[in-house]
């Protein structure tokens, strides 16, 4: 099951151990991107953190806050892989658009099957523009390393 599963399976782990390892305690603007909406991480954010909030001992990791705190504060999502518009939607609920970036995963995923269905996701034009580029533009200080205004950004298609 490869890259289907395997890799966004281990991935996700490895998200949370860095989570869990007080790493954004100590680096709290450190941003990670994770590919495919999450590696499956936003749906069950709220699994993670009710289990730890009833459990009556204490979480053996260092971290000082609840897990989806870190994820919604410190993590980006990327569209790479996981072109379904249900999904999408899921994701910006729990993480919001203001996370999201549009993404392909070019060799392992067609380009114009990405931006076909991004073209014709059901979400407002807002949001399209977040994820398609505005995101990745602040994300990514793209204003500074292109010596580019937002605007001028905004207009190259």
């Amino acid at each position: 099951m490869g890259p289907t599963w395997a890799f966004g399976q281990e991935t996700a782990v490895h998200a949370l151990r860095l989570i869990g390892s007080g790493l954004f305690d100590e680096y709290p603007g450190l941003r990670i991107v994770l590919g495919h909406m999450g590696e499956g991480l936003p749906y069950s954010m709220w699994r993670i953190d009710n289990r730890n909030a009833w459990v009556e001992t204490t979480p053996g990791y260092p971290a000082k806050r609840a897990i989806a705190d870190y994820f919604n504060e410190n993590f980006y999502l990327t569209t790479s892989g996981n072109f379904r518009t249900q999904t999408l939607i899921d994701a910006m609920m729990e993480i919001s658009s203001d996370r999201i970036l549009f993404s392909t995963d070019w060799p392992f995923e067609n380009v114009d099957h990405a931006a076909n269905w991004f073209d014709s996701a059901s979400i407002s034009e807002r949001d399209l523009h977040k994820i398609g580029r505005q995101n990745a533009i602040e994300l990514f200080q793209l204003e500074d390393v292109l010596g580019v205004s937002s605007e001028k950004l905004s207009l190259v298609k």
